[in-house]
């Protein structure tokens, strides 16, 4: 009896999935994914207590990979000042970012471009402004480490730059690049960015 609970669960939910991707969270109605899922409009209601729930359950492992991430690279293992330098390093995050791409492409358009009306649809502000903090902090933690670095960058400079990893991914997925041309991308990035942040830190 749990397993065919968990069936209907995972039957919603991809009912869900590719209605949202089809007409966005505002257009997609919680009967038609009932109706599409063979569950009945009240029950549909013993596994999810409305849209919003269901929507933000088709994004959780999304959510969970950005967070992953994000806790990731600004950890004390990426406290050093080698990283400017290393090739390893720009390689292990240039696959890092064309995986969580490829995964998650039609979650990434749902979230950025298709989630107006829901509890996500301000996300990237969130986002950025706790990658701000992170980013802040991971600053911080890199100057007591390294005295001899600059961290005397703006707030709002960190600000904007934080914002620029979800801008940077919804251009990619809304272009539909293929795995070479988002590798070439990421790679042109990150040779970029590693340049400017040596520069502005002394580093």
């Amino acid at each position: 009896m749990q397993k065919k609970k968990e069936d209907i669960n995972d039957k919603i939910l991809s009912v869900a999935r590719n209605e949202f991707i089809a007409n966005a969270y505002k257009n997609t109605s919680m009967r038609t994914i009932a109706k599409k899922a063979n569950v009945g409009l009240s029950n549909i209601y013993n596994y999810f207590k409305n849209k919003d729930e269901i929507f933000r359950a088709v994004l959780l492992p999304l959510l969970n990979a950005i967070e992953e991430s994000l806790e990731k690279h600004n950890s004390s293992e990426y406290i050093d000042i080698n990283i400017f330098s290393s090739e390893e390093y720009q390689r292990v995050h240039i696959d890092e970012y064309v995986d969580l791409i490829l995964r998650f492409r039609e979650e990434f358009k749902l979230l950025l471009f298709k989630s107006s009306g829901s509890s996500l649809e301000n996300y990237r502000d969130e986002y950025t402004n706790k990658h701000s903090i992170m980013g802040q902090n991971y600053m911080d933690q890199m100057k007591s480490k390294y005295p001899q670095i600059n961290n005397n960058l703006s707030h709002f400079f960190i600000h904007t730059m934080s914002s620029w990893w979800l801008t940077n991914i919804g251009e990619i997925v809304s272009h539909n690049l293929s795995k070479e041309e988002i590798e070439q991308f990421i790679s042109e990035y990150m040779a970029f960015a590693t340049a400017g942040w040596k520069e502005l830190m002394n580093a």
